[in-house]
């Protein structure tokens, strides 16, 4: 195995643009290059008319022989792999970079194992001194030109440093190479197959960017002058505009979107009292009367949250990744979850907003390539709103080519109700049954067939809200986070939370079965299972062990005694005077990522079975996308349960890709009832 590493600095920002589009900059060159062949010493390379320093090694020692007999290992292989393509070949005369199959990444191996993926926090929780802290000081002043404090000589003394640092990176990565080993052999084929996807990259249309972009700008200055002229502030100043806004009736603690959101609903609601204590001769009683805002303090709220949505972020990152052939690579990040699903990288493809279900792209596109923000106030009711809606719509197939993409329809409700053994659910979905229309009618306890979008919307709503809040052990939180219209009070909620449990008892069961199954692997230091899902210790990780033999990793786990997550003094009055059947109970934890930090996570069944069921889905998800590149339909972009593909004009079919994606299930789910939805356009769409 070849160890290699390189020290680069540029003009251009990596953190902003990506590997690929940083490695294209003209600015952009190699400090040095080191790299290990197995166990020998450590070697490094670099331009001696760049930096007169030293005796670098030979280069031939590694791009002679050594490359075409050894796999190369890097941690982070889009960075090595860009640099060697668009630097070291062009610039230095290296050989052709060799294919991606014959490359490992200890990044994407960490990422398997649900570890921290920067070498330094890898290094830190495996037990090991992390990189050379005096390495920061020297890329901030050395590698990133585009700072104004930047050097552009490195003196010898800090270039020996340098080296030495690079070779450090090295001997970590080795290390953690050796620890962790490789991916087996069925995940290094789904790694290779992501890294082809991620550097195909995804076609971008620059010119609707641009405009988009334009109008954004346009709606900002013009917002802003309206907020200047209310308050005498610029919006930029924040603390000014919470000072202003709380002396004038506002009291708000912060100028988050939430807060804000909260204060026009309070208010809406305050003058509806107002407006009904006035039809029947009353006033406003009270407190609340006062609490009315005044006419221009909501209206500065309202310019904020409008002003909040002229926001050009996400298009500037699209034109920032974008490379000189037009495409946005490396925009996912592989088994970015610990459940094996990609995460969203560059400019977050898999967070896009969904656009209108009614409008086609093409249309709406369109309408904005008019430049003029009125003109989409008049015919979407908001121009910010039109201009969100058509992110998606900016990933485009190039020319003389088509995008053509499906996904598992309702797959994790299929694969959650079949891991559970949920029969009558499983049944439903094999019939074509309205999943939603059905939930309803047994919450509401209505005849089968009573609840549809046309008769009972509200009811078919309620139906869906359980199936996205309840389906992992989630309560009354859960419902409000997809439903915040208040239409249901929390005792209500309550009483349907109980009533979808008691129609799933196969699903109840698999919460406390996975729960007690991870538990007792634990605590025995055994293997257990319940149904399809096993559970495993194995040296510092706890397995859980899928239907197809997938393993999710959990690091570290420990047992604990704690009260149940549903004992809250704060709100229970049972809870409160002791008079609750609460006990003390075991529960699980483990180490991982939240939040940017490496601590301790507590699970619990609901979110185990969250994990089988994602996990298992992906692992249904992967096979139908390689199957499809196989077939012709190449895939640039796996966005969860879809697979979105590019392929030339006149070639396949709807009908042909969904019967690939469907084809050739494998033993363990080939009686779950799957079906594709599939559609075929110039422009990405959701």
């Amino acid at each position: 195995m070849i160890t290699i590493d390189f020290e680069t600095r540029s003009e251009s920002d990596l953190s902003l643009v990506g590997a690929a589009a940083y490695s294209e900059h003209p600015s952009t060159d190699i400090v040095c290059v080191s790299w290990g062949v197995d166990a020998d010493p450590i070697r490094s390379w670099w331009d001696t008319d760049v930096f007169p320093y030293g005796s670098p090694h030979d280069i031939d020692d590694l791009l002679g022989p050594k490359i075409e007999e050894h796999l190369i290992e890097a941690h982070n292989i889009s960075f090595e792999r860009s640099i060697w393509k668009n630097v070291m070949t062009p610039r230095y005369g290296w050989p052709e970079c060799p294919p991606v199959e014959r490359w490992r990444d200890t990044l994407a191996t960490a990422a398997y194992y649900a570890m921290p993926q920067r070498l330094d926090r890898l290094m830190a929780a495996l037990g090991f001194e992390g990189k050379d802290p005096e390495g920061h000081r020297l890329i901030t002043r050395y590698s990133k030109l585009h700072l104004k404090t930047a050097r552009r000589d490195i003196p010898e003394d800090d270039f020996m440093m340098f080296v030495r640092y690079c070779e450090r990176d090295v001997v970590l990565e080795q290390t953690a190479s050796d620890v962790m080993g490789d991916l087996p052999d069925h995940e290094i084929s789904n790694f290779i197959f992501d890294m082809r996807m991620m550097e195909r990259g995804l076609k971008l249309d620059i010119e609707g960017i641009t405009v988009a972009t334009q109008i954004v700008d346009k709606r900002f200055e013009e917002l802003s002058e309206v907020y200047s002229d209310i308050c005498g502030i610029k919006p930029t100043q924040v603390s000014k505009s919470l000072e202003w806004i709380n002396a004038h009736g506002g009291q708000l603690d912060n100028l988050q979107a939430t807060t804000l959101e909260e204060a026009i609903e309070r208010d809406d609601t305050l003058r509806q009292m107002k407006v009904e204590d006035a039809d029947f001769g009353g006033t406003v009683a009270g407190a609340a009367a006062d609490k009315i805002l005044p006419d221009d303090t909501r209206r500065v709220i309202e310019l904020r949250m409008q002003l909040n949505k002229a926001s050009t972020r996400k298009l500037d990152a699209m034109a920032r990744q974008t490379c000189k052939d037009g495409r946005a690579k490396y925009q996912t990040r592989y088994h970015g979850t610990q459940t094996g699903r990609n995460a969203g990288s560059g400019f977050q493809p898999l967070n896009l907003k969904r656009s209108y279900e009614d409008i086609p792209p093409d249309r709406l596109v369109k309408d904005i390539m008019f430049k003029d923000p009125a003109y989409l106030d008049a015919i979407y009711g908001d121009a910010m709103e039109a201009v969100s809606s058509a992110s998606r719509h900016w990933i485009v197939a190039d020319e003389g080519n088509r995008i053509v993409a499906g996904d598992f329809v309702s797959v994790e409700a299929v694969v959650l109700a079949c891991l559970a053994g949920e029969q009558w659910k499983i049944d439903a979905f094999r019939n074509g049954e309205k999943i939603y229309e059905r939930m309803a009618d047994k919450i509401y306890r209505y005849p089968a067939g009573t609840v549809t979008k046309v008769s009972h919307p509200a009811e078919r709503q309620d139906g869906k809200t359980c199936e996205l809040a309840f389906g992992y052990q989630g309560a009354l939180g859960a419902w409000r986070k997809f439903d915040r219209t208040d239409r249901h009070s929390d005792d209500r909620v309550i009483e349907i939370c109980r009533a979808w449990r008691s129609e799933h008892p196969e699903t109840t069961k698999l919460w406390r079965s996975l729960n007690y199954a991870a538990i007792s692997a634990v605590r025995d230091n055994k293997h257990t299972s319940y149904r399809e899902i096993g559970f495993a210790p194995v040296d510092d990780w706890l397995a859980m062990i899928l239907p197809n033999g997938k393993r999710i990793w959990y690091y570290q786990p420990i047992l604990s005694k704690r009260m149940p997550r549903w004992h809250d003094p704060a709100t229970e009055e049972d809870c409160a005077n002791g008079t609750c059947k609460c006990e003390m109970e075991h529960v699980l934890s483990y180490m991982s990522m939240k939040n940017g930090q490496w601590t301790r996570i507590y699970t619990y069944g609901g979110k185990l079975a969250e994990n089988a069921t994602q996990a298992t889905s992906r692992e249904i998800l992967m096979p139908a996308a390689r199957r499809l590149e196989r077939h012709g339909y190449i895939p640039i972009l796996t966005v969860y349960d879809e697979v979105v593909c590019e392929v030339p004009e006149g070639f396949g079919s709807l009908k042909e890709f969904e019967r690939i994606m469907t084809a050739d299930p494998e033993h363990w789910y080939a009686r779950w009832p799957l079906s594709v939805d599939a559609w075929e356009g110039y422009r990405y769409k959701k």
